[in-house]
């Protein structure tokens, strides 16, 4: 399997130079491919990129296009010759910033590739100045309310907050603020200037000795993990709780399907349930072509299309905190998971 990074984010975020940054400290001994996306016709990055060709690179470009819809099909094609011709230990795809990067996860896992690739960390370089005075007012000329910006953030594993150098507190607070929003949360938070961070977190290693930590309240408290197994499947099942609360959930491979229609009946019966004393579940589930996020609280639940691709998840909050989640567990892997 070969190992592959998507490097995402909006333009001039520092993409290219995070990667020239990356390809300084390649391991001499790996066969590295890059794959850099522009929506122009005329290849300005592949350019810059190519000045810095050490031995055992490989840099190929796709313009014209955006390789999460139009461009597909090229993108499929350029990887499958690096495989045959070049052989690469490691493959680094360079997404435009205008594009919706879940279609190239997507891709990757498809029919053709889910064989060969072995999708590592998606890292997501933001521009701290982003998160200024307008994004402070929810002003509409802030980039950070696009759609595009959130579904890049919500789709990465890690994200690098360029530009710290030229940060105002302010920024990194309004950074936070946002950040903490997304469900799953945002556990690896890179400060950075000039597009720099370690090589390591290209596998995900998870020593946070420079990461930013922000972290949600359940964090703060022990949780109990197991693997529990179910037809073939491993799902890793966690618990944590306080002085008030139960909060509990599972974690599936991205392989996993959902039905839409049969998961959100199911979320609005655990909620009707008053034994359960449900406050809040939340979880991001593959339905087939599209994954979606829920949001429930109380006796509402919101459903949206979602960009992330790690793997399913729910997590559910109760003040029941003698819940029998075994039992909870064992209704919704019978209900809603399809085969």
């Amino acid at each position: 399997m070969i190992a592959t990074n998507l490097i995402i984010g909006r333009l001039g975020s520092g993409k290219t130079t995070a990667i020239r940054q990356l390809i300084k400290h390649k391991p001499v001994d790996e066969n590295w491919a890059i794959i850099v996306n522009e929506f122009g016709q005329i290849g300005i990055d592949a350019a810059l990129l190519t000045a810095d060709n050490p031995d055992n690179l490989r840099i190929t470009e796709i313009a014209g296009g955006c390789i999460c819809c139009a461009a597909q099909t090229q993108l499929n094609v350029s990887i499958t010759q690096l495989i045959r011709q070049y052989k690469p230990d490691r493959i680094i795809i360079e997404t435009t910033g205008l594009g919706h990067a879940a279609g190239v996860i997507d891709l990757l896992r498809g029919e053709y590739l889910k064989n060969v690739i072995h999708i590592q960390s998606v890292i997501c370089l933001i521009d701290i100045n982003l998160f200024d005075h307008s994004y402070q007012n929810k002003s509409d000329r802030s980039p950070v309310f696009s759609d595009s910006f959130s579904q890049q953030t919500q789709l990465a594993d890690i994200i690098v907050l360029n530009k710290m150098d030229l940060a105002d507190g302010e920024y990194i607070d309004n950074a936070r603020h946002y950040l903490n929003s997304f469900y799953p949360a945002k556990k690896i938070i890179l400060p950075s200037s000039q597009g720099r961070f370690d090589i390591k977190w290209l596998s995900h290693h998870t020593d946070n000795s420079d990461n930013l930590n922000i972290a949600t309240v359940a964090e703060h408290y022990q949780a109990e993990s197991e693997i529990y197994e179910f037809k073939n499947l491993s799902i890793e099942c966690f618990k944590s709780m306080t002085d008030d609360y139960l909060s509990f959930g599972y974690i599936f491979p991205a392989s996993v399907t959902f039905n839409r229609k049969q998961s959100l009946c199911f979320i609005n019966d655990l909620f009707n349930n008053a034994e359960l004393s449900l406050i809040r579940l939340k979880a991001v589930l593959n339905c087939h072509r599209y994954w979606y996020g829920f949001n429930a609280l109380e006796q509402h639940t919101e459903v949206t299309e979602s960009s992330y691709r790690r793997d399913n998840r729910i997590e559910l909050i109760t003040t029941n905190r003698q819940l029998n989640t075994d039992a909870i567990r064992q209704l919704f892997l019978e209900t809603i998971i399809t085969f």
